[in-house]
């Protein structure tokens, strides 16, 4: 899909932001570094990749729901649900195929 200028500095601006989200989120970091640290990454993407898709594998699900089995203490399903962005249905199943 080609964008247009415009388009692919929204797109470019969005990616920026989600990986500002995904620092602070992931690692706890300010802000302010996040967006420094955020704003290079597009940068480097942008010089090695430009106009090139990206693919990103999902991670192994399995993994993720053997932690989720492990971790799941029946008080901990809010903690559960904001760590690994599932719903409480979501969390319940997982936790259901012991």
């Amino acid at each position: 899909m080609l964008l247009s200028a415009g388009q692919a500095e929204d797109a470019a601006v969005q990616l920026e932001q989600d990986f500002v989200g995904i620092v602070r989120e992931e690692i706890g970091m300010h802000e302010q570094m996040a967006t420094a640290f955020a704003q290079a990454l597009v940068r480097g993407l942008r010089r090695k990749l430009g106009g090139r898709e990206l693919y990103i594998p999902s991670p192994n699900r399995a993994e993720r729901d053997a932690t989720i089995r492990r971790e799941f203490n029946g008080a901990n399903l809010d903690q559960l649900m904001r760590r690994y962005g599932l719903s409480r249905t979501r969390i319940y199943e997982i936790v259901s195929r012991r």
